[in-house]
């Protein structure tokens, strides 16, 4: 793993969401899982993942509005609830799965390696995969009759040039906190640009070397990647949640 991503996953799980700037293109109307925190999800940067957004003195890096580096196309389907019962338990389990398509445009092969991850609005910081046995992948194939559709473990990997190589498959999280109303889901892996930035005060984090092995160390920067961020109302009563669809209200390029 490189260490920016070792950084990343680290201040993601002590800090919550380091999600900076946005860009001219905003648009409205369009993981291991850790207990809410009082007072929200607040980052190295001092702001919420929500506040970090309305960056009106321009303190934070954006994203280019015309991109210099590779990126890839995501389609993206709605956010919704599945209910099912697992062999082992006795009760019925709620996940939720976001269905996606991506495709290579560029000029070049590249690795696609993705990470979605979901933040509440009352701290909780859910990894996809995470919790979700692959029998909850099997019915979303099943309810959909898609045998192109590949599980999530599967997507990693080189992506090919053109339309004819495009992936598709699925994120799927486990029930999140039922006093949310609004959720993030932050989509890691489709952009080549970074931006390292200095962080207000040095940081004591723990990564893995090639070996496997984990190290602490010091680090006063932070390498920010350019990734999707996708915000959520989450409608409804909370007996009646697994029945509703979230609405996207804000699709935009965060540095994160």
């Amino acid at each position: 793993m490189r260490l920016c991503v070792a950084a990343m996953l680290v201040v993601a799980a002590g800090f919550g969401a380091v999600c900076v700037g946005q860009t001219a293109g905003d648009t409205a109307g369009a993981s291991s899982t850790t207990q809410p925190a009082a007072g929200g999800v607040t980052s190295p940067l001092g702001k919420t993942p929500a506040k970090q957004g309305n960056d009106k003195d321009g303190l934070y890096p954006k994203p280019l509005i015309v991109p210099l580096e590779w990126e890839f196309k995501i389609e993206l389907g709605e956010l919704r609830p599945i209910a099912m019962q697992l062999p082992d338990k006795n009760t019925v389990q709620v996940f939720w799965y976001l269905r996606y398509t991506v495709t290579n445009k560029s000029h070049d092969d590249h690795i696609f390696v993705p990470e979605f991850v979901l933040y509440t609005d009352t701290g909780q910081v859910i990894r996809s995969g995470k919790k979700t046995p692959g029998t909850v992948f099997d019915k979303i194939m099943k309810l959909y009759n898609d045998p192109l559709m590949k599980a999530p473990s599967a997507m990693t990997g080189k992506l090919l040039q053109g339309q004819d190589n495009a992936k598709s498959s699925v994120a799927i999280w486990p029930d999140f906190d039922p006093n949310a109303g609004q959720i993030s889901i932050f989509v890691a892996g489709l952009s080549g640009e970074t931006k390292s930035i200095a962080l207000p005060s040095p940081i004591t984090v723990v990564q893995t070397d090639w070996r496997g092995r984990a190290k602490t160390v010091t680090k006063d920067r932070l390498l920010l990647v350019k990734t999707l961020d996708l915000q959520y109302d989450i409608p409804g009563e909370k007996s009646a949640r697994r029945f509703l669809t979230p609405r996207l209200v804000k699709k935009r390029w965060v540095m994160r």
